[in-house]
């Protein structure tokens, strides 16, 4: 899926944001694709093509995964990211290896917005979200549809981000790097 109340809370307040995407994901959501990547508030990022676990398949399956993400961004946006979130957060030491030799910043999370589980409305959602918040956090919330309160709990997060003095970037800004290749 595609939030559009979450892109539209985001053009609202011009808050910037960082959206790692599927293969499969940027296939099947071409449009939204590339109206993503012509928004100078975002930045897009590879999440693999099919969500596979890194932790549990092969390093031929992980090289598949990444380069034929890779290719398909090109292809649609005319430019690749450096820029790679695994998927589900997990990894193994030979996975890092990979990624990292295929040229990638590996982004984490450290603020889980808990967005995925439909039992966690938006006030639950803010009050998570600013209670782990710390200088430097990046926080993962989902637009594909599987953010069940999220453009809801969106604008009195940012709101409130910004009333405690932080401000919000894109990671490569975070990171002080350059996201494409």
């Amino acid at each position: 899926g595609f939030d559009t109340a979450i892109i539209q809370v985001l053009n609202e307040t011009q808050t910037p944001a960082t959206f790692f995407l599927g293969g499969l994901w940027m296939r099947d959501h071409q449009a939204e694709t590339i109206e993503l990547s012509n928004n100078p508030l975002f930045e897009l990022g590879n999440h693999s093509w099919s969500h596979k676990d890194f932790s549990a398949i092969t390093n031929d399956e992980m090289q598949k995964e990444i380069l034929l993400t890779q290719q398909f961004m090109y292809g649609l946006v005319g430019y690749q990211t450096n820029l790679f979130r695994l998927p589900y957060g997990t990894y193994t030491d030979e996975s890092l290896n990979i990624i990292n030799d295929q040229g990638f910043y590996i982004i984490q999370w450290d603020d889980v917005s808990g967005d995925p589980d439909p039992n966690v409305n938006a006030e639950n959602m803010t009050s998570w979200v600013l209670q782990q918040v710390q200088p430097g956090s990046i926080i993962i919330m989902h637009a594909n549809g599987r953010g069940w309160h999220t453009a809801e709990a969106l604008p009195g997060i940012i709101q409130s981000l910004h009333e405690k003095g932080y401000t919000t970037v894109t990671i490569s800004e975070l990171l002080k790097i350059q996201p494409y290749k």
